[in-house]
């Protein structure tokens, strides 16, 4: 009993740490695409103006194409990793786009200072999410409600009402959001791994499983450079 109890410790350990690298390689190159797309003022230019000019539209796909990305990276996972793998690119390369203009606006020492906050913040709440007794399955539908209404609210204030303080509001609630999915996406680990544990495309799963903890990063950066981030 014992040596099953070791082999599934093993296993795990060795499960979660793909799953981080996955996650750390994912957002070097979301950071690295973002800031390429920034470094090329034509193309930022006409993403800057493709955004002005069509702004239900351009929200619409930003939120819209990263989540077709994610569903297709999930039906592929058993399938072929090299599909799951190209859907993971075209899922990071889109959210690239979306980081552009922080990567355009904002120095390059507050983004890096930005950049090792956030990783801060994100160890923290991953080690706290994977290593506490508390179940936080119950959190799912909690989050998702709050997740929605952020989703909402922002879109009803960068169509609307336009207000910087809204903004700055938003960003904090959004920060302590993303804190606790870190959290609740790290305990997740376990229970990805307890369901596939015998599945031959288990490094398969481990990518698909880092999607999420590559979202909560890049969403508590973009919130957290929104306030304190220097701008040019």
């Amino acid at each position: 009993m014992q040596s099953v109890d070791k082999v599934r410790s093993a296993g795990l350990a060795k499960f979660t740490s793909l799953v981080y690298l996955y996650t750390g390689l994912g957002i070097a190159l979301w950071t690295i695409s973002a800031q390429v797309i920034a470094n090329n003022q034509a193309l930022s230019m006409a993403i800057f103006q493709g955004m002005a000019q069509h702004r239900i539209i351009s929200m619409i796909l930003m939120i819209g194409i990263p989540f077709a990305f994610i569903s297709l990276c999930s039906r592929l996972a058993t399938k072929s990793y090299f599909l799951t793998f190209l859907s993971y690119i075209g899922f990071i390369v889109t959210l690239s786009v979306i980081g552009v203009p922080v990567f355009y606006l904002h120095s390059a020492r507050s983004i890096v200072q930005t950049l090792s906050v956030t990783a801060g913040a994100f160890v923290v709440s991953a080690v706290i999410g994977f290593t506490t007794k508390k179940d936080l399955t119950s959190w799912n539908r909690t989050l998702f409600t709050a997740l929605i209404a952020v989703i909402v609210v922002e879109l009803l204030n960068g169509l609307i009402f336009h207000s910087s303080a809204m903004m700055m509001i938003i960003s904090a609630v959004i920060i302590v959001l993303f804190l606790f999915y870190i959290a609740y996406d790290s305990q997740n680990i376990k229970r990805v791994y307890q369901n596939f544990s015998d599945s031959e495309s288990l490094g398969t799963i481990a990518l698909v499983a880092s999607v999420s903890l590559v979202l909560d990063f890049i969403n508590l950066f973009m919130s957290i450079i929104q306030i304190f981030g220097n701008n040019n």
